[in-house]
């Protein structure tokens, strides 16, 4: 784990204002991500190992994000978006790994919101059945930012197989 500085201090408000602002209105504000994204490639020749991490974070999260948006439904548009702006602060490696992590933490988390809601069946409905009015909204910003948070603290997994 590298040592924290600016531009984890960057993130942590990124995380808060997302799970702030997908909490209270549903949605992840462009007036949060874009500035962030371009903080982050900013801050990069300063803080990241290499000068390019910032936008190279930036392009592999917004690789990642419009395949899990456009073809799997797991992202909403703000979701791709905060996904750039973390990866452009962490790098290439750590937003993958934080992506990964995001969506492992998320099967848990949506049986808790499913059981909670008491729609537990609709998933029934809507894998088998082909029902797809049946869906239940979730705020993703929060497993999007544990994702991220745990991605930042921990090593595991290696994808670069770096020491």
């Amino acid at each position: 784990m590298a040592p924290l500085g600016p531009p984890d201090a960057v993130l942590l408000a990124l995380l808060l204002g997302a799970m702030w602002t997908d909490w209270t209105t549903g949605k992840i504000k462009n007036v949060l991500t874009f500035p962030v994204m371009v903080t982050g490639v900013l801050m990069a020749p300063l803080f990241a190992p290499h000068f390019y991490d910032g936008a190279l974070g930036l392009l592999v999260a917004f690789a990642v994000g419009v395949v899990l948006w456009k073809f799997g439904g797991a992202y909403h548009p703000g979701d791709v978006k905060l996904v750039m702006a973390a990866g452009a602060l962490v790098g290439p490696e750590t937003i993958v790994r934080a992506i990964l992590l995001g969506l492992i933490i998320n099967f848990p988390v949506a049986l808790i919101v499913l059981i909670a809601k008491g729609r537990l069946g609709n998933v029934w409905r809507f894998w088998v059945k082909g029902e797809r009015e049946v869906t239940t909204k979730m705020i993703f910003a929060l497993v999007i930012s544990a994702g991220v948070i745990a991605a930042r603290f921990q090593p595991w997994p290696n994808l670069w197989g770096a020491p």
